[in-house]
């Protein structure tokens, strides 16, 4: 892993840590949504940040989800679309059965 020179925060993001200290801000809201959890009232910045950090990391996650699921139907072809859709058809069929057949 390479080691990188820390940058010091901007103003527009000192100004967001500021905003993300008062409970009723939109920006907290929007965090606790992204996190699925609300910040303590007396939360610490490096509370804020690890939490800035979560909410980043999963929507990080997701993009590279969608963006690897876009890629792969992209590579899909007729063939391969026709067998998924005969094999959606097969396990509808076994699942009405109980499950019964192969």
């Amino acid at each position: 892993m390479s080691v990188r020179k820390s940058v010091p925060m901007g103003p527009e993001d000192v100004a967001t840590l500021e905003r993300m200290h008062a409970p009723a801000s939109p920006e907290r809201q929007a965090l606790a949504q992204l996190t699925g959890q609300e910040l303590d009232a007396d939360a610490s910045d490096a509370e804020v940040l690890a939490a800035l950090v979560h909410a980043g990391r999963e929507a990080v996650t997701q993009q590279v989800a969608a963006t690897g699921y876009a890629a792969w139907a992209a590579e899909m072809d007729d063939e391969d679309r026709a067998y998924r859709t005969a094999r959606r058809g097969w396990d509808r069929d076994s699942e009405a059965d109980g499950g019964t057949r192969a």
